[in-house]
């Protein structure tokens, strides 16, 4: 062969084995829909950070607004690997991993800067690794699905009594069912996808949920009355199949962790901020009618509703973790407020 054809050929033959390899398509779903929410914006943060910091060879295809089917279906589908990423609220979480129920604890965060501490402290390290253990699901991150509070359409709800022969959705979770049976309500299990229709057609009076949720899932438009009590701080878990996550280079396992982390110190941010940007919004479009607890409004749903919880959470998940939990919050405030 000429020494022409043969440098042609052996040029032909270096320009394939540096073509680059075929992007891998990610599926990452959500239950909230596609818009300007805290919990969207997360998930435009980490597909961006994925694809930027892998130059393209991983690619993250949103599915958001339930199109994969409810949180415990896209659950469901990460154990078995038909999908590779979810953002599941600690609720639904619980029915996978019962433990999870002890961030459900009423009033048990002062403030969000305490409970970003304690989501990410030795605490919740361990309990993502037992998640892992127990479930066969990676939890890359916890983060903040905000603080959730009652919305109705019968009465300005003020007292704990004000709450009374009200029908309240909540998670299909039994601490949820367990807190609003201690405020004389009646709690009706209802999954996220179908919050919405279930108002409209009056099967329950109203719901629990951070503004951001309300305003984002339309909830709004179906209540009149919110109360900001802020009973229960709610938790997102990132979660991963494990064998997909096994599957990556090293290196593209610490860029997904990394991804997992800005995701949930965006949510963090925005659902705080959520709470008067959406709260006003709900006034001024929709015209909610508004109120926030005061302390002392607070200390009176918190005197119904945390002892009955704490006691129902340590029988269901042991007094060990309670405590260690406790314990947790305690550090996190002396290092805040020291």
């Amino acid at each position: 062969m000429e020494f022409s054809k043969i440098v042609a050929v052996a040029a032909v033959l270096g320009s394939l084995s540096l073509a680059p390899a075929a992007a891998e398509e990610i599926k990452f779903g959500i239950g909230i829909g596609e818009g300007d929410f805290p919990e969207y914006n997360a998930l435009v943060r980490f597909k961006e950070y994925v694809e930027f910091k892998t130059n393209g060879e991983i690619t993250v295809r949103l599915f958001p607004n339930n199109q994969l089917g409810s949180e415990r279906e896209m659950m469901e589908q990460v154990q078995q690997g038909s999908l590779e990423l979810t953002f599941a609220a600690d609720g639904a979480m619980a029915g996978f991993y019962p433990p999870m129920q002890v961030w459900a604890i009423p009033y048990l965060f002062e403030s969000a800067p305490v409970a970003w501490k304690v989501m990410e402290s030795e605490f919740a390290d361990n309990m993502r690794e037992d998640i892992l253990k127990e479930t066969g699901m990676r939890a890359l991150a916890f983060s903040q699905n905000g603080f959730r509070s009652f919305t109705n359409n019968v009465r300005p709800v003020v007292n704990p009594d004000d709450l009374a022969g009200m029908k309240i959705r909540t998670m299909e979770s039994p601490v949820f069912i367990e807190l609003v049976g201690s405020l004389g309500a009646t709690a009706v299990p209802i999954a996220g996808a179908e919050v919405l229709m279930a108002l409209r057609q009056g099967v329950v009076d109203g719901q629990e949920n951070p503004p951001a949720v309300v305003y984002g899932g339309g909830l709004g438009e179906v209540q009149k009355y919110y109360t900001l009590d802020e009973h229960v701080f709610g938790l997102h878990v990132i979660l991963a199949n494990e064998d997909w996550f096994q599957s990556l280079s090293p290196g593209h396992q610490q860029i997904i962790q990394d991804a997992a982390q800005l995701m949930a110190w965006t949510e963090n941010l925005q659902k705080t901020e959520g709470d008067w940007k959406f709260s006003k919004l709900l006034q001024e479009e929709l015209g909610m009618e508004v109120h926030v607890s005061t302390p002392e409004e607070k200390a009176a749903f918190k005197a119904l509703t945390q002892e009955p919880v704490l006691a129902f959470i340590r029988e269901n998940v042991g007094s060990e973790l309670v405590d260690e939990l406790l314990g947790e919050v305690e550090s996190a405030k002396e290092d805040l407020y020291q």
